[in-house]
């Protein structure tokens, strides 16, 4: 799993130089995006250790779940290439539409975990729920740790 959490984070620090390499790399990002997604279903139905009733009331609910998050994380990536295509030339306009973007991401992602765990506590007990919402917490933050240490900071 790490290895595709670098690679999508590696992914994402790189803008599109032209057409043809901006399809290719949205055709990998969503590749890596549902890697990432998978490798997150298996991290996650182990740590939680349900019944198999348990199993069946929550992973109809977090394919819900991931398919909206999947929607947050392209638009996370957008916002990463945005940045690497003003990277070195800057404005103050892109800047303030670079942070507003980020910061709806942010505020997206941190929304829908909280709006699925209300939709899991009806079907699992909170324990279960809080071991969801911090290994959600705990892959997010992989992600942005990896995402930091390859995106520069804005020149």
């Amino acid at each position: 799993m790490k290895k595709t959490l670098v690679a999508f984070a590696a992914l994402a620090a790189f803008g599109a130089a032209d057409a043809s390499y901006a399809q290719n790399a949205t055709d990998d990002t969503q590749v890596l995006i549902s890697q990432i997604q998978t490798d997150k279903r298996a991290v996650v139905l182990s740590t939680l250790q349900l019944t198999d009733a348990q199993v069946a009331e929550f992973t109809p609910l977090y394919d819900e779940f991931q398919a909206k998050m999947k929607q947050i994380m392209t638009r996370g990536s957008d916002v990463v290439n945005k940045f690497a295509a003003n990277y070195g030339s800057m404005t103050d306009d892109a800047a303030k539409d670079i942070m507003k973007e980020f910061f709806k991401v942010r505020r997206d992602r941190n929304e829908l975990i909280e709006d699925y765990a209300k939709k899991f506590q009806r079907k699992l007990p909170a324990t279960k729920v809080l071991q969801w919402v911090q290994v959600e917490n705990k892959l997010n933050t992989l992600l942005e740790v990896q995402a930091a240490a390859v995106i520069p900071i804005a020149r």
